[in-house]
């Protein structure tokens, strides 16, 4: 070797030897001292999800009282059903209990169209008129509607109209008379019964002034007597506008034959069968007066002969007319019947009625006498009033239980009856 190449190759070695150990190369830095010592050496971490006790805690009493605030609600609104429920029952009990007033009606969505009709009528009425058949009052009169009536709001009036006098006899319409005033203001009344569809005749002779043949002829009789009740009414409660004036009773009391005697003209259908009416109508008497014509209702009778007896049921309809026509055979005057049709020596209903079928001629297929169909058509006699029947009042006079004596007192100061009961004298004059 050269010199120069020797002397490079000795500085190499030289260099290398010279070299302190744990020197790092350029690119890496040593960690820097603090303080005169070594600094630790970072090591590399990852984040730790860690939870704490007290937010663990705290979520699960948030949810805690969620779920209590959660289960009141629900206990609440159970609760809350629970009380609709028992309410809308009582609710029921109660409609079902006034809809026994139509017990003719064998469809229960019928009998509550009724039954909102008929409450339709009290609630628009300010007086409401109870006709009473005059040949049975007492069995005439709903003192369930009465109650009805009375408890309304409003402070609803009512009058007793004792319609049909023509076919009592006039002693015995004085004793009715005598007797229902004594509860409510009565009026003694005999509907027209012409045909005509205007200028009704309508007799101003008061009915105690009227003599038989004039009772039962086809006028009116007692209409300006009511009308003298209503009046009074407009003028002690110094009305200023119009009143409504509900007409209500059993079906064929004569509603509706009132309401057209009252109009002079045929403003309302009338039949003599059950149901002719069957919605609210409004007739425009004058002025001041309105009346609503009410469908029939039906108090619930101790047995069924009572309703088909009141006129309550279809005769048509009835699956068993014999045993009412037995009933009418116990009421009434057996030599008044014997004598309209002309039948004598019977002894028992079966005899009866096959004697009415012989005299009617009423046959079934072979020719033998139906007693069905006579039993039906003496019913129908009964119903139109051709069957001469009445009854007479108690003896003792008792007051219902849904009257008392200040609402006695109150209806006789309102329609000022002692003036109502001297028209009501005037009119059985005429009898």
């Amino acid at each position: 070797l050269n010199l120069p190449a020797f002397k490079l190759v000795i500085m190499m070695k030289l260099r290398h030897k010279n070299k302190k150990p744990g020197k790092v190369s350029k690119g890496c830095k040593k960690p820097a001292k603090q303080n005169g010592k070594k600094a630790a050496t970072k090591v590399a971490s990852f984040p730790q999800f860690v939870h704490s006790n007290d937010h663990a805690s705290r979520e699960a009493e948030l949810k805690k009282k969620r779920v209590g605030e959660m289960r009141e609600k629900q206990q609440a609104a159970q609760e809350q059903d629970v009380l609709r429920r028992q309410e809308e029952f009582d609710r029921k009990g109660e409609v079902l209990q006034e809809l026994n007033m139509f017990p003719q009606l064998d469809d229960e969505a019928t009998r509550k169209a009724y039954y909102k009709e008929f409450h339709k009528v009290v609630e628009y009425s300010d007086v409401i008129l109870e006709v009473l058949d005059s040949r049975d009052p007492l069995g005439c009169r709903c003192f369930q509607m009465e109650e009805t009536v009375l408890q309304a709001e409003g402070n609803k009036k009512l009058v007793l109209v004792l319609n049909k006098i023509g076919l009592v006899p006039k002693e015995v319409v004085e004793k009715w008379l005598e007797y229902l005033r004594n509860e409510l203001p009565t009026v003694a009344f005999k509907a027209s019964t012409q045909h005509q569809v205007k200028n009704l005749n309508r007799c101003s002779v008061p009915v105690d002034q009227a003599s038989e043949s004039l009772l039962k002829s086809k006028a009116c009789f007692g209409a300006e007597n009511l009308m003298r009740v209503l009046g009074n009414y407009c003028r002690l409660g110094e009305v200023h506008t119009h009143i409504h004036v509900g007409i209500v009773g059993l079906p064929n009391v004569g509603k509706s034959s009132l309401i057209n005697s009252l109009k002079r003209s045929h403003a309302c259908s009338v039949g003599a069968v059950p149901g002719v009416t069957k919605f609210m109508q409004e007739v425009y008497l004058d002025k001041f007066i309105r009346l609503l014509d009410a469908l029939g209702i039906v108090p619930r009778p101790n047995s069924e002969v009572g309703t088909i007896l009141h006129n309550c049921i279809h005769v048509q309809k009835l699956a068993d007319p014999m045993t009412p026509v037995e009933t009418i055979l116990q009421r009434c005057n057996l030599e008044e019947i014997s004598s309209y049709y002309g039948v004598s020596g019977f002894q028992t209903t079966e005899h009866f009625l096959t004697a009415v079928a012989h005299r009617l001629g009423k046959k079934k297929k072979g020719g033998v006498y139906s007693q069905e169909q006579a039993a039906k058509a003496v019913l129908a006699d009964w119903v139109s009033g051709k069957i001469s029947f009445y009854t007479l009042p108690p003896s003792t006079h008792t007051l219902p239980t849904h009257l008392s004596a200040e609402i006695v007192k109150e209806m006789t100061e309102v329609f000022d009856i002692e003036d109502t009961e001297q028209a009501n004298e005037d009119t059985m004059e005429c009898l």
